[in-house]
């Protein structure tokens, strides 16, 4: 165990270490969506196919939730994010070397089951090293690497791209990742030694799902996702598809990158400072719903860009307040456990999203829908949201979740 004084010092390197995992996670599995009008042709792929790319990666990256949340309470962080970093790294690689849609997929599952461990490890991670009074602020910082890794995709991936054609791209993106695991290996530090004699594995996933207010969030988390990951996935294709070119494209998607990496920064700190999040995760979903409708209806560069910024921001708003929700709901012990089976629920609509919206745009032959199908995602989300209840903070100390903030979950 270490000093206090070192802890409180070396928790902002295990951020640091955390968020370059978790944005590593999502530059691999973003390099795909730059790169589809490329790569479909020139593989002879339908739009279907290239859709299933995505669904693959989250195939993999579902698999794994559940069991690495379960080994980083039991083990601790440090060989399970490195060895899942390298992996990915090595699929994401290997992916340049495809010349079937077969091998692809395969290759994206694989990618997908190194990710998959990623999530509930950093967030074991952070609930260790951070006190409650600063979780916002750190899943704020953690959360905005989803949307960073959409605007440094849009931003390198076509440049890579115009550099080293596509195969280069993911050789690069690759290396860059299995670098970062090797990293993390020799950097991770445990807080305190994780207790392998703890808590029954049966119990602790027992008494996760048997809380309302954690089924309640995971729900409103799928279709959040639903929204997220068929933006992702399929915003580059729409916008080169009114005429725009690939480096366009990733220009308008950058500005939704960074739209979504300064919003869980902002909700982090202010959800520190209110104490509640439950409302702020409605007035996002609230506030994402017409962007997302509005942003399918334009045609010049411009608002696609204005428009893109805003749909970014609402719909990362929450992103930090879901993680804490859980994390807070579990409890430090199950908080890798919690956010692993909370993510794997999530990303369930990260496999069908992408590939439902495929079939949307094979079936219709445009966009039409798409906006539209995405936007029922925060509506329902909404709807479960609201059902979930906050109580005082004497509640759930009894219960061992250690929180300083004026409002929590009800059990």
């Amino acid at each position: 165990m270490q000093n206090n004084a070192t802890a409180s010092r070396y928790r902002w390197i295990i951020l640091l270490l955390c968020v370059s995992c978790f944005l590593f996670s999502f530059i691999t599995r973003f390099t795909w969506p730059p790169l589809i009008s490329v790569i479909v042709p020139d593989l002879g792929m339908n739009m279907g196919q290239a859709g299933a790319f995505m669904s693959a990666f989250y195939l993999g990256y579902v698999l794994t939730q559940i069991p690495a949340g379960l080994l980083a309470d039991r083990f601790g962080v440090r060989i399970i994010l490195s060895v899942c970093l390298i992996i990915e790294g090595v699929a994401t690689s290997s992916f340049s070397l495809i010349d079937n849609y077969e091998l692809g997929f395969n290759l994206r599952v694989l990618a997908g089951l190194g990710s998959g461990a990623v999530f509930s490890s950093c967030s074991r991670a952070l609930v260790e090293w951070f006190p409650a009074k600063e979780q916002g602020l750190a899943f704020g910082i953690l959360t905005a690497a989803p949307s960073s890794g959409i605007l440094i995709t849009n931003i390198l991936v076509p440049y890579l791209n115009t550099m080293f054609g596509w195969r280069g791209a993911f050789q690069s993106v690759g290396l860059l990742t299995i670098i970062a695991g090797v990293l993390v290996f020799f950097l991770m530090r445990f807080k305190d030694q994780p207790d392998e004699k703890s808590e029954n594995i049966t119990a602790g996933l027992k008494y996760i799902l048997d809380n309302k207010n954690f089924k309640l969030i995971s729900a409103a988390g799928f279709f959040l996702m639903w929204l997220q990951l068929g933006t992702a996935t399929w915003a580059n294709v729409y916008i080169k598809g009114l005429g725009f070119s690939v480096s366009e494209a990733g220009r308008v998607m950058a500005y939704y990158g960074l739209g979504g990496a300064i919003a869980p920064l902002i909700s982090g700190v202010v959800s520190d400072m209110l104490g509640c999040r439950k409302w702020l995760v409605i007035t996002a979903f609230i506030l994402v719903v017409p962007l997302t409708i509005l942003f399918g209806y334009q045609t010049s560069l411009a608002m696609l860009c204005v428009v893109g910024f805003a749909s970014g921001f609402s719909s990362y708003l929450a992103n930090p307040q879901l993680t804490v929700l859980i994390s807070q709901t579990a409890g430090i012990k199950r908080a890798a456990t919690a956010n692993g089976v909370a993510n794997c629920l999530f990303q369930m609509a990260s496999l069908l999203s992408p590939w439902f919206i495929g079939k949307v745009i094979d079936l219709t032959g445009n966009f039409s829908f798409v906006w539209w199908i995405l936007a029922a995602g925060p509506v329902m989300a909404t709807f479960f949201m609201l059902r979930v209840y906050e109580e005082s903070i004497q509640g759930i100390k009894k219960s061992g979740v250690a929180l300083e903030t004026d409002c929590s979950l009800k059990r």
